[in-house]
């Protein structure tokens, strides 16, 4: 079951081995109140402490499958549906420590019935989160 929040409070985690992490995750819930198709995802931003992480090495994993952002753009088959969410995994050598962190996604949505010039829609949470291993 999904939160209300965009941020989901469970699935923010470190990711990798126990000794090396190599980045770490977390679950987005769609704003949106439909599917969307991934080509209509813009970049997404995630910053943790104030740490910003672009969204261009950020992988996608929605219930279609796993993307890079490029792949996510061309795919003609990934979908996010409403009631899923997504989990973002963001590489960061080392992962993330243990403890609260502040967390603040932008996510940038386009509406394919929307007039290009109204685009995109943008949605920006922030809520703390706990790293615990």
């Amino acid at each position: 079951m999904l939160e209300e929040q965009l941020i989901q409070a469970a699935g923010f985690r470190n990711v990798g081995p126990d000794a090396a992490p190599t980045g770490f995750q977390l679950r987005v819930r769609s704003p949106y109140y439909r599917g969307l198709w991934g080509s209509l995802i813009e970049r997404p931003t995630v910053t943790v402490d104030g740490e910003e992480f672009a969204g261009d090495d950020t992988l996608w994993t929605l219930p279609t499958g796993e993307y890079t952002f490029a792949e996510l753009q061309r795919s003609p088959d990934a979908r996010w549906p409403m009631d899923a969410p997504a989990v973002l995994t963001v590489p960061k050598p080392g992962g993330l420590a243990r403890g609260i962190h502040e967390v603040t996604l932008e996510l940038r949505l386009r509406m394919s019935y929307i007039p290009e010039e109204l685009q995109p829609s943008i949605w920006t949470a922030t809520r703390k989160a706990v790293i615990v291993r």
